[in-house]
């Protein structure tokens, strides 16, 4: 069909023979032509997700090699603010490391406010007064970079849960406000049976 003298043999049939082999040929040529070109595109297509799956294959690589790095970082500046060496942090230990200045700009480039000791001691403690290396190590790490969509979503899922039980507590208080307001203001009958009455049960 593509060598170029495809028109030479049926122009014999078509002239020679019936002129019906002309529109046969129409639609085998256009057949032909229609699959060469699916094939090629799905050629390119497939080159074309195996090059995306190379990218995205060599980005998670990257990522986790820095992910890596960080974590090593990390550690080997928890065993040198460690000057105590019992394997956890306390505020003065904390609070000597974010003094030095490298420490300050490396935390910023990494997006973590180093300036408040007691805050950031905060979001590194789960309670025990003590930050150890994991909690150190995993708590920079999350903290890392700007706020997320994935972060900020379950804040402000609780907030909306918290309002929630506000106004429920709320209710309820006004609602045990009224009851003791109508208790206030209830007639002196009510509250204290008068003297006959006081009279007639002491008897009864």
């Amino acid at each position: 069909t593509f060598s170029g003298c495809w028109p030479s043999y049926t122009s014999k049939l078509v002239k020679e023979v019936n002129h019906a082999w002309a529109a046969f040929f129409v639609v085998y040529v256009s057949f032909v032509i229609f699959g060469l070109v699916r094939i090629i595109s799905a050629l390119f297509l497939k080159e074309t997700l195996q090059q995306a799956s190379r990218d995205a294959e060599v980005m998670v690589r990257e990522r986790t090699k820095k992910t890596t790095r960080l974590k090593q970082d990390l550690n080997d500046l928890f065993d040198e603010a460690d000057t105590s060496g019992d394997g956890v942090l306390d505020m003065d230990e904390l609070d000597v490391m974010l003094s030095h200045p490298k420490v300050r700009l490396w935390l910023g480039e990494l997006g973590i406010d180093s300036s408040d000791t007691e805050m950031l001691f905060e979001l590194l403690d789960d309670g025990d007064g003590e930050v150890q290396r994991d909690e150190f190590v995993n708590g920079i790490t999350r903290l890392k970079g700007e706020a997320r969509a994935q972060d900020l979503v379950p804040v402000a899922t609780n907030c909306m849960r918290i309002l929630a039980h506000c106004k429920v507590t709320r209710q309820c208080c006004e609602d045990i406000a009224a009851k003791m307001h109508m208790l206030t203001l209830a007639t002196p009958r009510e509250r204290h049976p008068t003297a006959p009455q006081q009279a007639g049960k002491a008897r009864v």
